[in-house]
């Protein structure tokens, strides 16, 4: 992480499922976020952010309202979220840690 930058705070809630699919709403603040993505397709309702790709190296994306992206299984990346995020998403169930 850069001098002055901070990690983002995020949360989520999954408001149903659909065939087999779990469906939610995230929400990030501005800040960085890194993570490692599950297969999911997400729609964003709102804000802007920059997605860099760190494993597998590809082109960085900006994204904003309207933008739909696909994510696969264990890609890592880094969030830079400028204004508020937030999105609709669809993942595969994921199981429960216990």
């Amino acid at each position: 992480m850069k001098a002055g930058e901070r990690y983002a705070t995020d949360s989520a809630g999954e408001v149903g499922r659909w065939r087999g699919l779990e469906v939610g709403v995230w929400e990030c603040e501005p800040g960085t976020y890194p993570d490692t993505e599950v297969d999911e397709l997400f729609v964003v309702l709102t804000g802007d952010a920059t997605v860099e790709f760190v494993d597998p190296a590809l082109p960085a994306i900006e994204i904003g309202p309207g933008d739909i992206v696909r994510l696969e299984e264990g890609m890592r990346t880094m969030w830079t979220v400028r204004e508020t995020l937030r999105k609709v998403y669809l993942s595969e169930e994921q199981e429960q840690e216990s």
